[in-house]
């Protein structure tokens, strides 16, 4: 039996595949000149009943550091100076400093303005209940189950050994202890940058790891004035760590510096704790039918095969479309969203890529028509006798899958508060298993799937090889959307006996107080099936079995290319073209149309975002948007099924496929 691996990319993975030269072009060409976007991050709510509106930005250059004295080109509205940087630094930097506002500034609004290279950016700050952050609410290293876990370093900073052009800075921070890593601290470490002041600041050590909780570095000014020096101290699970879609756990300290020209002198210390219309589509109506159609003749055969499944009585669906007098209410609308082609939902470019899916539930041009004729002519329901029979559906709490062999559910009941920002926590189960077994098929199912964003599910081995992250290696995701996981013939993975699971949950208040538990059911094959083991390694031959893409609310297209490695032809393998972040589908390649990619292949994965107005599902089109957690924020990734193949067997099903033209005319299967 084959391994399977399920491979989770993000829009870096270019670099990280060999296309090493598109990498450095693209640092070349960004490397100056370019803008300073203003970010803000969310608001935090202050025990006296006050916010603070947090902001960082993104130096869009990848070497130049930019100065924006306050003024014109870095101002405040209303107020003009609030304290911000006037220094900043190459790329993305996060939660940089707060603007504390009254209890009272209810739906007002706090707007930043840079310009940097005559490129004006600005940023609107509100109150939205989207923005809302809770920088003491995490559990990133910590106790999953305690809302505050882990909690970020207190940390003071101050200057000795002063001297005409420079000064000795000393850090100084305690810590929970978290996160752990094998038992022990991550440890502590300090970024210094310059903050605000007139001429350069370098110096001796910009990055350092605490010993003993302390750690000194040297300051060197180009010239007199006033400074304001800003120390970074993260615990291991922040933003030194990587981690920009979460608030936590670091904590920015400032020093103010006098520098006078025979000696800098330190006037203030201050430690900053941050706790952390489609309806008229002619395409979609073409070839019109002589006679007009019928809900009971045309119309209902349509809806049972790509669109009852979700829309009957029982469903989170908000309309069961299963008899005429559900249906006939919503004619038009349905007339709309079919011709958008954004029901069903299946977000593929239709004229690019792999053409064949097991899965398909999309309607063809001809349905479309179909419809839209219909709706146009009254919706009329036709001879009842003409209806096909009734289908029978399935209860929502079976598994699609099937029955499962095993289920593993969360011990823990877990509550949701009513109102706040998402939680994000790791929760663990105990697989019982006497011997080890191969996956045919799994499936992850929240208990209350109302408040669960998704659930990625890592196995924690008992014999992890050396290196293994101690959080376990990746093995199942659930979205809204998506129906598990159904290996080909053949091919699997491989669980083993006592294994842990971590399911690492992301959670989202919906104005009262909700409960889930989390449950992954498993299909396996016969004991005593002969197996090898696959590597996780991209330079073997493979096919891969399906695609998903995972982006969030501006989210608008996706596309996965390979690139023949003796040829350098590129071939489109799927394009999402209108994603929508409510369906989050996995397209299942058919068995004769899977990729088959010859070794040392480059999978180049093409991500767009839409951050303006035409979105209807942008949260707020006038916010500079990044990677985050968040849905309020976004990110690029692509879930593929791979499995990887030896030479003799890539090259006799390469032959197969070959054997059979008329079945892969269609497909665009690169080739070996």
């Amino acid at each position: 039996m084959k391994s399977a691996a399920s491979l989770i990319a993000a829009l870096a993975m270019t670099a990280s595949l060999g296309a090493q030269n598109a990498a450095q072009l693209v640092n070349l060409r960004h490397w100056t000149g370019q803008a300073v976007a203003p970010v803000y991050e969310g608001f935090d709510v202050n025990a006296d009943g006050s916010f603070n509106l947090w902001f960082g930005y993104m130096n869009r250059n990848y070497e130049e550091e930019i100065d924006l004295a306050v003024g014109p080109d870095n101002t405040f509205e209303p107020g003009g100076d609030r304290g911000q940087p006037t220094h900043f630094v190459p790329r993305r930097h996060k939660d940089v400093f707060k603007v504390t506002v009254p209890k009272e500034f209810a739906d007002k609004t706090l707007t930043w303005k840079l310009n940097a290279h005559g490129q004006a950016q600005q940023v609107v700050a509100t109150l939205k209940p989207v923005w809302q952050i809770d920088r003491l609410r995490t559990t990133r290293g910590g106790n999953s189950e305690k809302v505050s876990s882990n909690l970020p370093p207190i940390v003071s900073v101050s200057t000795t050994n002063q001297t005409a052009d420079s000064a000795t800075l000393a850090v100084s921070a305690t810590d929970d202890g978290l996160p752990a890593r094998r038992g022990a601290p991550v440890g502590m470490t300090v970024l210094w940058a310059k903050f605000r002041g007139p001429g350069a600041v370098t110096f001796s050590d910009s990055q350092a790891k605490l010993a003993n909780g302390r750690a000194t570095t040297t300051a060197t000014f180009s010239e007199p004035g006033d400074y304001v020096l800003q120390a970074v101290v993260d615990d291991g699970s922040g933003e030194a760590a990587g981690n920009f879609g979460y608030h936590c756990c670091w904590t920015n300290a400032q020093l103010k510096i006098s520098v006078k020209g025979n000696g800098a002198h330190a006037t203030t210390t201050s430690a900053v704790r941050n706790p952390p219309s489609a309806i008229g589509n002619q395409s979609a109506i073409r070839n019109p039918q002589p006679a007009i159609p019928t809900f009971a003749k045309d119309v209902a055969p349509i809806l049972q095969r790509s669109c009852q499944t979700c829309h009957h009585e029982g469903t989170s669906a908000p309309m069961s479309l299963v008899t005429y007098e559900q249906v006939r209410p919503w004619a038009r609308s349905i007339r709309q969203r079919v011709a958008a082609r954004d029901m069903p939902p299946w977000h593929l470019d239709k004229t690019v890529g792999i053409r064949h899916y097991k899965n398909d539930r999309s309607l063809s041009d001809d349905e479309i028509a179909t419809i839209a004729r219909w709706a146009d002519n009254g919706a009329p329901q036709g001879n009842p006798a003409d209806m096909p029979p009734a289908l029978a559906f399935r209860s929502e709490t079976d598994w699609f899958i099937g029955e499962p062999d095993l289920t593993v559910t969360t011990p823990n009941d877990f509550t949701m508060y009513a109102n706040g920002p998402d939680w994000w926590i790791d929760q663990f189960a105990d697989v019982e298993l006497t011997e080890d077994r191969w996956i045919k098929s799994m499936e992850i199912k929240p208990s209350n799937p109302k408040v669960v964003h998704h659930v990625v599910v890592y196995v924690i081995e008992p014999d992890a090889p050396e290196g293994t992250p101690e959080g376990g290696v990746q093995l199942h995701e659930y979205a809204v959307g998506k129906y598990g996981d159904i290996f080909g013939d053949n091919t699997g993975r491989l669980l083993k006996k006592g294994t842990r699971l971590r399911y690492d949950m992301h959670y989202f208040a919906i104005g009262s107080e909700q409960h889930n538990k989390t449950t992954i059911a498993f299909k396996f094959y016969p004991k005593g099936v002969v197996r090898t083991d696959g590597y996780f390694r991209l330079p073997r031959p493979a096919r891969i079995d399906s695609f998903q893409p995972h982006m969030h609310m501006r989210g608008k297209g996706l596309t996965v290319e390979a690139i023949d490695p003796a040829t350098n032809r590129t071939q489109i393998l799927s394009s999402v073209d209108h994603f929508d972040f409510n369906w989050h589908v996995n397209y299942v390649y058919a068995d004769d149309a899977a990729p088959l990619l010859p070794a040392g292949t480059v999978l180049h994965l093409i991500g767009i975002h839409d951050n303006t107005s035409a979105n209807r599902r942008n949260p707020d089109p006038a916010m500079w948007a990044g990677f985050g957690e968040r849905s309020v924020d976004d990110m690029l990734q692509v879930w593929l099924d791979i499995v990887y193949l030896d030479d003799a067997e890539f090259a006799r099903l390469v032959e197969a496929r070959k054997a059979k033209p008329a079945a892969t005319s269609t497909s665009q299967q690169p080739q070996p």
